[in-house]
């Protein structure tokens, strides 16, 4: 009778199958994958102006002058605080009229002191449309004196975003800026839009976020609330003939 060796390489493979089929196939050792973060529904580029210290006759080069860089930075919300105009001065230049024209955009004015025919508020302007807006006074603080805010509500097409252009009282104590921020965030009745302020806003603004581009000005910043539904994504200052323009651009996210 002949002997049968059986090869080694054949022994274990046998040996493993009947393992298999006793016990069943290991488990996987594979890592679950990592989701990959959603992309925003919406990005928008805002820019603040603020025109407190100007102390010069704006012509229309100057909105011209502005309107360029505004375009070059892809600026598609513009809000401007203590903007001055003389309605039916001939020789005086209407920024807002003026800027709106050049670029062909929706406009809102919150008037806040009407000086002999001069006028000082603060505006919006958009690519957007501009769905609504209001006034809203700080009367009820003490140390205000004409200072207001702009509350517009703006179409992104895929949500609404309520921007504010706010002049808050330059040399009020902590308590009353807290005031004029209930007065802003209290016309938000949908908690659920995104909230941009722009203007002198104060450092320590309860429940909102600074977007930082570096600079020190105190009269030009941007603040903002929504969560995780909203972040900032970039941030820079640029000089005009008209000062120092900060922009912020946002990317707005579905969560639900």
């Amino acid at each position: 009778m002949q002997n049968f060796r059986l090869n080694p390489v054949l022994t274990v493979c046998m040996a493993l199958a009947c393992s298999l089929s006793l016990n069943g196939c290991p488990p996987s050792t594979s890592t679950k994958e990592e989701v990959p973060p959603s992309k925003p529904e919406l990005t928008l580029t805002i820019a603040s102006l603020n025109l407190t210290s100007l102390n010069k006759r704006i012509e229309k080069s100057d909105i011209v002058a502005l309107w360029r860089i505004l375009k070059k930075e892809q600026v598609e919300v513009l809000a401007v605080q203590n903007m001055s105009r003389y309605p039916g001065v001939a020789t005086r230049v209407d920024p807002l009229n003026e800027l709106a024209a050049q670029a062909d955009w929706r406009h809102a004015f919150g008037e806040m002191m009407d000086n002999s025919g001069r006028k000082i508020g603060n505006a919006v302007l958009a690519t957007y449309p501009i769905r609504s807006n209001a006034h809203i006074p700080f009367t009820s603080v003490k140390s205000a004196n004409f200072e207001g805010a702009l509350e517009t509500v703006i179409d992104g097409g895929v949500r609404d975003i309520m921007v504010v252009s706010a002049q808050f009282p330059p040399k009020a104590p902590e308590s009353d800026l807290a005031k004029c921020l209930s007065a802003i965030t209290s016309a938000n009745k949908d908690t659920k839009m995104p909230l941009i302020v722009a203007g002198n806003v104060f450092a320590s603004a309860s429940g909102m976020q600074e977007v930082s581009a570096g600079s020190k000005n105190p009269t030009t910043r941007i603040h903002y609330s929504g969560g995780e539904e909203m972040k900032p994504v970039g941030a820079s200052s640029v000089a005009t003939p008209l000062g120092t323009v900060l922009i912020a651009k946002f990317a707005l996210y579905r969560t639900h």
